[in-house]
């Protein structure tokens, strides 16, 4: 079966670029704003569009979208931990290889993470250095920009809660 794809606007002057093969996502990258024809979407694409703007929306917590995720058993360990997590829930690299059962693999999670697959799908934003500090990412960055989107809801949350 062919690929299907939609592009979808985000807040980033982005867009996030998703495939399908009718039964997982296949593929997802933030790719630049192109004006142009749009394709009817599959319905899993479809979906995914729906759950990509409730995230931007701030009224999703996590995704629920079937995955293709292809790597080494340990890769796949890591970005399903890592896809498991929720909005605004940032773990250490560390935190990560413990969680996969290999806890002084800490590089190897970030060697993993590198790779991701699937952006957004596979949040490699929400896991950062031990310090709290996002590592790798260079300035502007989509994976910076998450970062500040997520924080910014927890920084609203946290002084909802002083009031």
């Amino acid at each position: 079966m062919p690929l299907a794809t939609i592009r979808i606007a985000t807040p980033f002057r982005r867009e996030l670029l998703v495939a399908s093969d009718g039964e997982n996502i296949v593929a997802s990258d933030f790719v630049a704003v192109k004006r142009g024809a749009t394709t009817r979407p599959d319905p899993l694409l479809a979906e995914a569009q729906a759950q990509v703007r409730a995230y931007f929306d701030r009224r999703l917590e996590r995704f629920d979208l079937p995955l293709l995720l292809e790597g080494t058993p340990f890769c796949e360990a890591v970005w399903r931990a890592v896809a498991s997590l929720s909005y605004g829930q940032f773990v250490s690299y560390a935190d990560v290889a413990r969680a996969v059962g290999r806890p002084l693999a800490h590089r190897g999670v970030a060697a993993a993470m590198g790779r991701a697959p699937l952006d957004l799908f596979v949040p490699a934003h929400r896991v950062v250095g031990a310090d709290g500090r996002v590592k790798g990412a260079t300035p502007g960055s989509t994976r910076l920009l998450l970062v500040a989107f997520e924080r910014a809801k927890e920084s609203r949350r946290t002084l909802a809660r002083t009031r």
